[in-house]
């Protein structure tokens, strides 16, 4: 296998081979476990505290999981080949990883343990079917290729071995795959975790100070800041989301 072949066996396939991995309905999936975690996060801010541990954490995870959103989007090359160098040579679902640690994130963020503790559960239960489904297709489509890697690459969470080969892993990035829904995403999850932060802020007591967040008093510039980023990065996941609909067309030309 030359270089020029990176061998795509992340979760990333799951839309360049879309047509080929159409599957029964499933109660729990990708798509709803977001929209259930997010609302879930929310609701959980208003009722549960916040502690520096818990942010520094919750933002670490955030920070960690939109970083490999980035990276699994830039080493990928749609319907072309199998990719097993730059992060895909560290797992086979980066893509999915960065699910994971984001949606982790935010259950750190709202302080609710128990949310937490349940959603591993919820992600396997929901990304199972999809896996399994990804795999078998990819090893009917590139058969010694994929069960080669398969044996030496973990499937979602890297092992010692394979985290040895962490300086290679932007082998065969390139920022011009990046699209701007891919920077829509990333900014959107960014004002979710200011989001949850600022009702952590104004739960209980603290509602009938909204007014505050528009004239901060010197204890108040916490909130104050939280709602500022909390809009800054929603308005700007929106501008990133209307120029890509507005001018799909040349972005593409400019990613390939």
């Amino acid at each position: 296998m030359n270089l020029g072949q990176s061998v795509a066996i992340g979760g990333s396939q799951a839309v360049q081979e879309g047509t080929a991995l159409k599957t029964e309905k499933h109660l729990l999936t990708r798509s709803n476990l977001r929209d259930l975690i997010i609302l879930c996060c929310l609701i959980s801010s208003a009722l549960y505290g916040r502690n520096v541990v818990s942010t520094v954490i919750g933002f670490s995870l955030l920070a960690v999981g939109c970083f490999l959103h980035v990276v699994a989007k830039g080493v990928l090359i749609r319907n072309v080949v199998l990719c097993n160098r730059g992060v895909y040579a560290i797992v086979r679902h980066p893509y999915y990883l960065a699910n994971y640690l984001i949606d982790c994130s935010l259950c750190v963020l709202s302080g609710n343990p128990y949310l937490l503790v349940a959603y591993p559960f919820l992600f396997f239960w929901s990304y199972g079917p999809t896996l399994r489904k990804e795999e078998k297709f990819l090893a009917s489509k590139h058969g010694d290729s994929f069960l080669n890697d398969s044996f030496n690459i973990p499937q979602l969470l890297p092992d010692k071995a394979s985290l040895k080969g962490w300086r290679g892993l932007f082998e065969g990035f390139s920022i011009r795959r990046i699209s701007l829904k891919e920077c829509s995403r990333i900014t959107r999850f960014g004002s979710l975790g200011f989001a949850i932060m600022l009702i952590h802020g104004l739960s209980v007591g603290n509602v009938r100070e909204l007014s505050y967040l528009f004239h901060p008093l010197r204890s108040d510039y916490d909130e104050f800041w939280f709602m500022l980023l909390t809009a800054a990065f929603f308005v700007l996941s929106l501008i990133f989301m209307r120029v890509a609909r507005k001018y799909p067309s040349v972005w593409q030309r400019s990613s390939e």
